[in-house]
Order: structure tokens, then sequence, then C-alpha cells
């Protein structure tokens, strides 16, 4: 191989070096800016910046002189002093080496790819084999070292001139090849340090304690927008997903920029692994009952019924109608009624329906129940549609008879004027009477007051009909009323006298008293005292010794022959039985 060609091998594979070296640097470049606009807040615009060709500068040949006064080694420069020409081997295997790399280039040849993310494959493949033809070469160059170093000493024999000569030129290609291979270990040191960093910076960014962290300091600087973007993506994470305090303060943002929606649903994630968490239980509830959606904070109160959360829901519980009667079984029409909240309307089926707002509504009126059983279902709902529990309330209504009626007096034969008295009548109820043994009904004789018995022989049957038209048991009395007789005062005085006698006032000759003393009875007047007409006399006792004294007053009725005691006060008498 003569020196010309071995000028344009060696230029050559600088030129290739300088290639690869600018391929990694774009590629590495690319792979940069891709990563920090993938870790921008708004990881939307990645897949806007990934694909577009990057502008590189390019390296220069002062570029690599830099690079080569920092990396060269100084050992391998020593070592060319020592090197041996023999060029008649030299050229067979520089001829060789040239063949054989110019082979592999005309196979292979370097492409010049743009930096998109699809080209990332053919340049790392492109970049191998670069590498490759590197090592091939200076295992070639190695070679030539070894074959000079080793040459026959007969070859010393050669002009000092000459050696210097070749020396020359060869110092100057080694040292352009130590300089390519150093600026292409440099580059990929420093493409190596900066991928890793980025890498590491990266995933630093995506773990959750960064994530959480800006998040919370966006939360404390009132930067909620911010705070969601970093809170949400942490709560996605493993170390999140179940973070009580991270999800609440992402609702927290949420509803400080008014967005109910997510608001609800971090809340329902929340329950979804704290089921009986206090304070997203009440900030749903609070959510429903602003919104005024009823439905959902039903459902909210129904599925929260036996568990402990439900305390936390009192405040938004609608009460049950609360009935004036309790249900159970009734002689008697039930007038039901009942209490309500002032925020909520009740409404009821009897049919055994489900209540609901299409259902009768409740305006105060007492609800009838009348004979039978009846099953009330009654209902309380608020103004934006919270229901209460239903009410289930069975009454059994079995009218029963009223009592039979107490008559009085007694069957039996009474003079004229006998009266007749009905008693044990049940309030709303009525007693009816007949006077000839008939059954009495609502068209017979209604009893008000004590009636006077007819003469003659009298049935009389009484009964009482309540207000449910329920009848009690017919009772019946025997009357025999005679025609009243009438006493003259001589008939009343025998009468008289002879009640005296038997009480021992009198002796049985009717004038003389007990005691001796002469008896003389005065006759005062026929009149009604206390509602019976009797004849009043007086009752007048004259001593042995002559002197006439007034003993006191007697009383006969004139119809009855019965006999009273009389006191006369200021002109008026009252009187008592002289039994």
């Amino acid at each position: 191989m003569n020196s010309n060609d071995k000028d344009e091998l060696d230029n050559e594979l600088i030129k290739s070096m300088k290639k690869l070296v600018e391929e990694e640097t774009n590629v590495a470049k690319a792979f940069i800016d891709t990563q920090n606009e993938l870790s921008d807040e708004d990881d939307e615009l990645a897949d806007e910046t990934m694909g577009k060709t990057r502008v590189i500068p390019k390296v220069t040949d002062d570029m690599l002189t830099k690079v080569s006064d920092a990396t060269i080694n100084i050992s391998d420069l020593n070592a060319d002093k020592k090197l041996q020409s023999n060029k008649e081997q030299n050229n067979i295997d520089d001829t060789s080496r040239v063949k054989e790399y110019n082979k592999a280039r005309e196979s292979e040849p370097i492409k010049d790819y743009n930096m998109t993310k699809d080209s990332e494959k053919p340049k790392e493949h492109n970049t191998v084999r670069n590498s490759e033809k590197i090592k091939e070469y200076n295992k070639a160059e190695q070679q030539d070292k070894c074959s000079d170093a080793h040459m026959d000493n007969g070859n010393n024999e050669k002009d000092d001139s000459v050696q210097e000569k070749d020396k020359k030129p060869m110092d100057a290609k080694r040292k352009k090849m130590i300089i390519a291979v150093s600026c292409v270990v440099a580059a990929l040191v420093v493409i190596i340090g900066i991928v890793v960093g980025v890498v590491l910076n990266n995933k630093n960014k995506n773990s959750f304690q960064f994530n959480y962290d800006k998040g919370m300091g966006s939360y404390q600087n009132k930067d909620y927008d911010n705070a969601i973007k970093y809170l949400a993506k942490a709560s996605k994470l493993s170390e999140g997903k179940k973070n009580v305090d991270l999800k609440y303060t992402l609702y927290q943002c949420y509803a400080a920029t008014d967005n109910t929606d997510m608001s609800i649903e971090v809340l329902k994630d929340i329950l979804s692994f704290d089921e009986n968490n206090e304070k997203a239980i009440k900030a749903l509830a609070s959510i429903y009952n602003t919104k005024k959606d009823g439905t959902s904070l039903n459902k909210l109160i129904k599925y929260y019924k036996d568990k402990q959360g439900y305390k936390y829901l009192t405040d938004y519980v609608v009460e049950t109608p609360k009935p004036s009667v309790e249900a159970g079984s009734y002689d008697d029409v039930i007038k039901l009624q009942f209490t309500e909240n002032s925020s909520s309307t009740i409404y009821y089926t009897t049919d055994k329906t489900e209540p609901d707002k299409k259902s009768k509504r409740y305006t105060g009126t007492a609800i009838e129940i009348q004979s039978g059983t009846t099953t009330i279902k009654a209902i309380a709902i608020s103004d934006i549609g919270v229901c209460s529990d239903v009410v289930e309330l069975e009454y059994t209504v079995d009218f029963k008879k009223p009592s039979a009626p107490t008559v009085g007096p007694a069957s039996g034969t009474y003079e004229e004027g006998q009266t007749v008295t009905i008693d044990n009548i049940p309030v709303g109820s009525t007693a009816y009477y007949t006077l000839d043994g008939s059954t009495p009904t609502k068209n017979s004789e209604e009893y008000s007051e004590p009636f006077t018995i007819p003469t003659g022989n009298n049935v009389i049957s009484v009964v009482i009909i309540d207000s449910h038209n329920q009848s009690s048991s017919v009772v019946k009395r025997n009357y025999v009323v005679n025609k009243a007789k009438t006493y003259v005062y001589n008939e009343a005085l025998e009468i008289l006298k002879g009640k005296l006698i038997s009480k021992g006032v009198l002796k049985s000759d009717g004038t003389t008293a007990a005691d001796g003393s002469t008896v003389t009875f005065v006759y005062q007047s026929r009149t009604t005292v206390d509602g019976v007409e009797m004849f009043v006399v007086r009752y007048d006792v004259t001593s042995k010794t002559g002197k006439t004294s007034t003993a006191g007053y007697y009383g006969v009725a004139t119809k009855t022959g019965d006999c009273y005691t009389v006191t006369q006060n200021g002109g008026a008498y009252s009187a008592a039985a002289y039994n």
C-alpha cells in the first residue's frame, strides 16, 4: 500500500468517525429534547414534538483537536518511534486491509437519518456497525505495530534518513486516528451521561413523591389548577391510589374550581376503599343537598342505613310520619292523624301500595278508619325530594254492641203516676222504647227523660242503638198501673192516727197521748210540699193542768196516704217521710 492510498483510507475512516459522532450526538439531543418535553406539565404536547428533525451543530476538526488534546494517550505516541518499516510486507498488509475496509463500507454505507422517534432503531444499528469498523481498523493498526516492532534486524541497515522520512507521515496519520477514536469515546461517554441524567430526572418527575409534593405546594399557594394536575397524577400511582389525604385534597381543589362532577367522582373514589370516611360522606351529602339532588341523596342514605357512616347523614334524614293512634284492634271508628316536619309533606295509601308523590296527600284532616282491617302506609318527602322511611300501620276495627240499658223500677203493680227511668246509655248512643212489647227501632219513641207509665197493663221494651247502628239487647218490663185513689181529709186523718198509735205516741183511743195528755188534731191546709200533695195537720197537746201547746205538724199524701213529719219555717213547709 502506498502512502497516498493509506492517507485516503485514514481520511475516510476519520470522516466515518466524525459522522458517527454527529449521529450519536443528534440521537442524544433528540432524546433529551423529547424527554424534556414529555416531562413538561402539559403532557399532551409530547405527541406533537415527537418525530421532528433537530438541527445539531456540525462536529469540526477544531472540536476534534480540542478533545484529542484532553484524551490522547502519550504512551501510544511514544510507541510510534519504535515502529520499523518493512515496505513490502506493509504494502501487502495495507492493501489487504484497505480492500477489506472498502468492501465493508460499500456493503453497509452510513446513512443520514432524520432525528425522528421512528428512526431510533436504525441509528442504534448503524452506530453498532460503525463501532465494529473502528475496532477492526484499530486491530489492523495494532498488527502493523507488532510487525514493525519485530522486523528482522537485517533491515536496520537502511539509511536513518529513510526511516525518519517514513516515520513522519505515520506519526501524523496515527495522531489523526487517535484523535478520531478519542472523540468517539468522549462523545459516547457524554451522550451516555446525558441520557442517564435525563432518564433519572424524568423518572423523578414521574415519581409519586415529586407529584405529591408539587401538588400539595400548589394547593397551599391556592394554585388549584396546577395542584389538580400534580395530585391527579400522584393519585393514579400505586402509592396514591388509596391515599385518603391526597384524594381529599384533590377533591378540595375541584371544589375550589367549582368542578362539581369531578368533586363527586373523587369523593366516591375515597369511599370505594374507605367506606365510612366521615369527611367524604359529609362532603358528598352536602353536594347533593346543594344541588337539590334528592334522588342521589336518597340512595346515599339508603346505602348507609345499617352502616357506621349513617350517623354522618342524620342532618339530611327525613323523619317518618308519627301517627296519633297506634296500630292495633279497636271497637270503634278510628280518627287517625299524623304529625310532620314543617319542611316535608306526607303522602299515604290505604290499599297496601307503596306511597310516593303521586299518592294521596295528607292535609291535616283526620283519616277515618271504619269497621274491618285497614293498612295505612305513609311517607314524608322533603322539599328537595328526600324521602323518609315508610311507616306501615294496620288497624282492625270490630264494632261491639252497646251494653244493655238499665230500666227501673222493676216489673210490678203500681198506682197511677209511676215513672220509668232508663240508664247506662253510652255517649253517642240513643235509647228507644215501646209500650206494647214490640222491639224498638230508630223509629220508636226516643228516651230523653223519665216518663210516666200509663194506667193498665204495660210491657215496656227498651234498646240502645249506637252511632254505627249497632243495637244492644232489648230489655223488657211489665207494669200494671191502677188508677190513683185520692184521700179526703178524714181518711187522711185516720191514716195519721193509725201511724201515731203504731209509733206509741197515742193510745189506742186515738185521743189520749201516751203520758195521759189530751190530743187535738187541727187541719192546716191541703198543699204540695217537696212535690207531694198532702194534708198538713197540726198536733196539739193539753196537759192535766189545762195548758194547751203545739207538739208538731204532720202531713198525709192525698194520693198515697203516706205520712210525713212537717216543719214550718216562716210560713213555708218542708216534709220528711215518717216511716
